[in-house]
């Protein structure tokens, strides 16, 4: 039993090292063994070449990723009014 592959992202995951260390340490029966100061920058592989695990910090694009759904949900809310509407203003 173990894992293969260890990605940390999104506000917490991506910027806090602490946070992630913890986690790591809590992890350490899968195998799991950090590279305290790639962890400390807070990008790409951040476990150490003794680690049974590939750990990395991803960054997320959260921002497009609401703005993607957010046109999507419009643009069918605008096609939902422009199909029921039949000219008459109602």
């Amino acid at each position: 039993m173990g894992l293969d592959f260890l990605v940390f992202t999104g506000g917490i995951g991506e910027h806090d090292a602490e946070v992630r260390a913890e986690i790591c340490d809590g992890l350490s029966w899968l195998g799991i063994n950090l590279d305290l100061a790639e962890n400390q920058l807070s990008k790409g592989t951040i476990s150490h070449s003794t680690s049974g695990c590939l750990v990395r910090v991803r960054h997320s694009q959260e921002d497009a990723q609401i703005a993607a759904h957010t046109w999507k949900l419009a643009a069918s809310r605008i096609s939902s009014i422009d199909s029921t509407d039949n000219g008459d203003g109602h």
